[in-house]
């Protein structure tokens, strides 16, 4: 059986959907990124200023921890299991 129409039927159109546009014969050429001809040195983040506290504290000084001394440890010796003979 022939076909009776004369071009081939294209696949399932969805209603609403055009095809792609062909690209444009004369397509716009990309500009490249143009590299500075100065190289710019490596410019370092300013190391920001400690910022005074806006009260200002009188200079206490810390109070030191006295030195306790540690209690030496005593060996208390461990009381040695005496045998009781059980009365008989």
């Amino acid at each position: 059986m022939i076909n009776p129409s004369p071009q081939p039927t294209p696949g399932p159109q969805i209603p609403g959907t055009e095809p792609a546009p062909l690209p444009s014969p004369n397509p716009q050429p990309v500009p490249e990124p143009v590299p500075s001809p100065i190289p710019q040195p490596a410019v370092p983040e300013p190391v920001p200023e400690p910022v005074p506290s806006p009260i200002p504290q009188p200079a206490v000084p810390e109070p030191v921890p006295e030195v306790v001394p540690s209690p030496i440890p005593q060996t208390i010796p461990a009381p040695i299991p005496q045998t009781i003979p059980e009365p008989k």
